[in-house]
């Protein structure tokens, strides 16, 4: 890929960044809905039925661990596009890349705060502002960097879910992570993510900043998938996708890894804590969601006007992604706050698909009327507006 080919929009990128931010509500809206404990452990409360638990397989073959890691590539290419996009207008890469991720600390410092706690843009922001400077490397060594990143990430993960099994005092009888939880806990739950605006943005951040806390260990699987997306964008993958066979390979792999550990966590009941956090969903949604990436990228390659629905949710993610937390957060915090924490998953799922054919409908309208979505919008300008192109040294030549 060379900077004059980047000048163009790359329509793969476009739709899978648009399915990215579709499928991602179908993990995020449990977190809206319901209190934390309830996002990892559909029988948080030891009360799932056969209709839970069916709600709970889908969403972990669907959306757990896929459409986070496709961000995290899609992440990583993006910034390449950036620099490469950068370097032909003649601006200094860096610091334009800089001032972008610094913009996006800030838009997630206060998604988190005022909205959603699961925010991912900060966290994604700062893993950028420490490996960015890598963009200027070349493919294979961002792939290297990017699977011992990925592999360090694994093997952290793998220890901690292996020290669960440590056995320690627990009068409650419930597992490392609190389950089940009694209904008294249910309730004290219930009530520190409800009440005043105010009592909100208290839950928001005391779980965000867990989660931020958290970023020394995510850091290496969420930066470790970035360069590999950095590599990916320097390969070509984005424009030509990978061989059948490697698709193949990839997605047969990744979905008996991702079933494998599903099946652990039914056949022990939703009790071990173990297969809830070992990392093999992790590294099987990875290739899983390459896999399909992959013939995405075909199919839009070959014709660029199929699909063309999910591009336009592509070009507006970030304001689609903020008008998911919004909606989500009006619609369990506000109107439907009585129901809080007492939503079956299924009905969860449901509702994440009506509002993916509402985001659908709305991003069509905004593209073709409006143009590029207004987060889009303010982020580039805030980006551009004290950012000057680097004077020209090429001498003319007078005829």
């Amino acid at each position: 890929m060379t900077p004059q080919n980047t000048m163009e929009r790359i329509a793969s990128l476009d739709l899978l960044r648009g399915i990215a931010i579709l499928g991602i509500l179908f993990m995020n809206i449990v977190a809206f809905a319901m209190p934390e404990p309830a996002y990892p452990n559909v029988n948080w409360t030891g009360e799932a039925t056969d209709t839970n638990k069916l709600a709970f397989a889908f969403q972990y073959l669907f959306a757990k661990e896929r459409f986070i890691s496709l961000f995290c590539v899609l992440f990583g290419a993006g910034l390449v596009v950036f620099w490469e996009r950068a370097q032909a207008k003649n601006y200094e890469p860096f610091a334009l890349i800089s001032s972008r991720l610094g913009w996006l600390v800030l838009f997630g410092a206060l998604h988190l705060t005022f909205l959603f706690y699961g925010d991912i843009l900060l966290n994604y922001a700062v893993c950028g502002l420490l490996i960015y400077k890598s963009v200027a490397l070349d493919e294979r060594k961002l792939m290297r960097r990017g699977i011992i990143f990925l592999s360090v990430g694994m093997l952290i993960m793998v220890l901690a879910s292996a020290s669960t099994f440590i056995e320690v005092d627990n009068d409650t009888g419930a597992s490392m992570m609190g389950y089940p939880h009694n209904q008294e806990s249910v309730n004290t739950l219930i009530d520190s993510a409800t009440g005043s605006y105010a009592n909100m943005i208290k839950y928001n951040l005391t779980h965000g900043a867990a989660l931020f806390l958290a970023l020394p260990i995510l850091f290496w699987i969420v930066g470790g998938m970035m360069l590999i997306g950095m590599s990916l964008a320097k390969r070509g993958f984005f424009l030509r996708g990978m061989s059948n066979m490697a698709e193949l390979g990839f997605f047969t792999l990744g979905t008996l890894m991702s079933v494998a550990q599903l099946i652990m966590i039914f056949k022990t009941d939703f009790s071990v804590d173990f297969w809830f956090m070992a990392p093999i969903n992790w590294v099987g949604g990875f290739l899983l969601i390459l896999a399909v990436a992959s013939r995405l990228i075909k199919i839009v390659t070959a014709r660029p006007t199929w699909l063309m629905m999910f591009q336009y949710t592509g070009k507006m993610a970030l304001s689609l992604y903020i008008f998911q937390s919004i909606t989500m957060t009006i619609l369990f915090r506000g109107i439907l706050v009585d129901d809080f924490g007492l939503w079956p998953l299924e009905h969860l799922m449901m509702i994440a698909a009506a509002m993916t054919v509402i985001q659908i409908g709305l991003a069509y309208w905004w593209q073709t009327t409006q143009g590029q979505g207004p987060l889009e919008k303010l982020w580039r300008s805030l980006i551009y507006k004290n950012a000057k192109p680097i004077p020209s040294t090429t001498p003319t030549v007078e005829e």
